[in-house]
């Protein structure tokens, strides 16, 4: 465990109650948070959770002015994210920004206040304001293919904020600076850099270390792009030491994001060479090896085989 990157674990949320939707199938996870710095802390399933457990890590940052968070998990825990809050300050939950689509990202947004402000890529308000973006709702029918979740009265939590490359929030030691570099895990995919603390929310463009899901077929993501939205965001984003990942049970390290990058760009490369070769993907996927220099990312075949394949059709 990377204990030198965060401050330590502040406490922990053992749940056990059942709910509705998604979660009735399944045990509500327990919770921890990670002090990253005085202000800024992350809240993450408790390592050892199975499966998508609570949904994606949120960010907690005390402001001057309020708290700010960084997604909201799956459709029922927003009570869990704000008895978190409640635990680090007396502050209320102001503003709100979504990393992407995604309904484990964004499954909460309904449950704060009207008074909370929304911020998102552009892309990604348009995304959750469609009437097929995969905010989970259809799970329980069988298809991601039936957003919900922000229709009718509830349209009101679509993000009022939104920007194209990059936007600005606040000044001083609570600046929070966001960044789209362009298609990878979807079409909205920002990224997070709380400057003060040195540290930056990936979303599920650097979930964990190893192959990502990419939307093609739902939120207009890129097997292509994605590595050269990476690269550019290496080579455009500064000052930071820590990474909140979008799953990973515990934060990490700037250098493991450069890892990564250096991880998906390889296989990449490797795919090219190989069409070029004129090889098929089944010869492509089974030769796939991942290079010691990249041992710590997990290459599951499910993962290999639907990378290689979106690289092949050029998607």
């Amino acid at each position: 465990m990377r204990r030198s990157i965060y401050l330590g674990t502040l406490t922990f949320f053992g749940i056990v109650m059942m709910a509705t939707g998604f979660e009735a199938r399944q045990e509500r996870s327990s919770l921890v948070v990670h002090s990253l710095s005085d202000n800024l802390y992350m809240l993450a399933n408790a390592t050892g959770v199975e499966g998508i457990g609570s949904g994606g890590n949120t960010a907690i940052f005390v402001t001057d002015g309020g708290v700010t968070l960084v997604d909201t998990k799956i459709q029922g825990y927003g009570q869990d994210i704000l008895a978190a809050v409640r635990t680090l300050t007396d502050k209320p939950v102001t503003t709100i920004i979504n990393t992407h689509t995604h309904w484990d990202h964004s499954g909460s947004n309904t449950e704060f206040p009207d008074t909370v402000q929304f911020v998102a890529h552009e892309n990604t308000r348009r995304n959750m304001a469609s009437e097929d973006c995969d905010d989970g709702a259809g799970f329980q029918g069988g298809s991601i293919k039936n957003c919900q979740a922000f229709k009718g009265a509830n349209a009101r939590y679509l993000p009022q904020t939104t920007y194209s490359d990059t936007l600005t929030l606040f000044s001083g030691v609570d600046q929070i600076d966001l960044y789209y570099f362009g298609r990878g895990h979807t079409d909205g995919d920002t990224f997070v850099v709380f400057r003060e603390a040195r540290t930056m929310h990936t979303g599920d463009m650097f979930a964990r270390p190893g192959l990502p899901f990419v939307d093609v077929p739902n939120s207009n993501g890129s097997a292509v792009e994605f590595g050269e939205t990476l690269k550019k965001a290496i080579a455009g984003i500064s000052g930071v030491d820590t990474v909140i990942p979008g799953h990973n049970p515990v934060p990490l390290a700037w250098s493991d994001f450069v890892n990564y990058s250096g991880f998906y760009n390889d296989l990449v490369m490797q795919t090219q060479a190989g069409k070029a070769a004129g090889r098929t993907v089944d010869e492509v996927v089974s030769s796939y090896r991942v290079p010691s220099q990249f041992s710590g990312n997990a290459a599951p075949p499910d993962r290999v085989r639907a990378t290689v394949q979106y690289l092949f059709d050029g998607q």
